[in-house]
């Protein structure tokens, strides 16, 4: 009975709904450090991108390695990048940052395209790639604003059920006349209805919550961070330079050669099969007849001439 009573209480209701909007703060400062914390790591990795349009090939190479070691992706494209991966003791970390982890799996998708495709103006695949990844990976406050809903209902059960098992208990207690009885069943249902009443404003507090919760997704979370990002990849693969060190070669252009030249035999035959040679096989047939009949009057002999004595 005691645990009803204090259940029932105003104390209750200021208690728990302090407690509600202390969650919904807690969790909103907790999501804005992690997001800060995500731009930083963004900063570093375009960075990365960036300053690699301006070095030479090397340079390249060895930025493609800097994300490696930063994004824990494995990028072998390159034989520097397999031969630091072969490294005595090397160890790969798996990074907390939903925006490394994006990058990484961007990456992989990057090495399985060929280089000369990444160069094509107007493909520009990383910007939504890497958004959809880091929205899978950075939940943020996705899911409070149920959970804080939730937990406002079960603060408004606990105080409706401690109200009416107060009320079970004291009805007919009272003793005397109908006009006793009366007045104090009376006000009896009156202090019921209140604190019912009294423990519906903690599920409007939590209804208050998730609403300041949303609202505050919809200007924080547009992750314009990996958009800049994704713009970054973008525009530095499209650079072939930087396509040729970051990404394969095309396996297909290693046989293009020999595909060319075996349409042009083809076509060489199908030219030469459309060609009227009966003129030319008339005339190698005359000139024979006429080497022929001159052979008889005239003898061809080889080796040195003799000299006459």
């Amino acid at each position: 009975m005691d645990i009803a009573r204090l259940f029932a209480s105003s104390s209750f209701l200021y208690i728990y709904s302090g407690l509600l909007v202390l969650l919904t703060v807690s969790a909103i400062i907790r999501n804005h450090i992690s997001i800060i914390s995500e731009i930083q790591v963004s900063r570093d990795i375009t960075g990365l991108v960036d300053a690699a349009q301006f070095l030479e090939s090397d340079g390249k190479v060895a930025q493609l390695l800097l994300l490696n070691e930063s994004t824990g992706a494995r990028i072998l494209t390159h034989e520097a990048c397999r031969s630091d991966d072969l490294g005595e003791h090397k160890v790969w970390r798996n990074p907390k940052s939903a925006t490394a982890r994006a990058t990484a799996s961007y990456l992989g998708v990057m090495a399985a395209v060929p280089a000369a495709r990444h160069s094509l103006e107007g493909l520009r695949p990383a910007r939504t790639m890497l958004e959809d990844e880091y929205r899978r990976l950075h939940k943020g406050l996705s899911g409070f604003g149920d959970f804080i809903i939730r937990v406002a209902l079960l603060g408004t059960f606990m105080g409706l059920i401690a109200a009416l098992t107060i009320a079970s208990a004291n009805i007919g207690a009272a003793q005397g006349s109908a006009e006793v009885q009366s007045a104090h069943m009376r006000d009896f249902i009156q202090v019921l209805l209140a604190t019912a009443a009294n423990k519906f404003w903690i599920s409007a507090v939590g209804v208050g919550c998730a609403l300041i919760v949303q609202i505050y997704r919809s200007s924080s979370e547009r992750a314009q961070h990996i958009v800049r990002l994704g713009d970054a990849f973008d525009h530095a693969l499209t650079e072939p330079t930087t396509a040729a060190a970051w990404c394969p070669p095309d396996p297909s252009l290693a046989g293009q050669e020999h595909i060319d030249l075996r349409f042009m035999r083809e076509a060489i035959f199908d030219r030469i099969s459309k060609l009227d040679l009966e003129p030319l096989n008339a005339a190698i047939a005359d000139t024979a007849a006429a080497i022929k009949a001159n052979a008889k009057d005239s003898v061809i002999s080889f080796g040195p001439r003799r000299s006459a004595e």
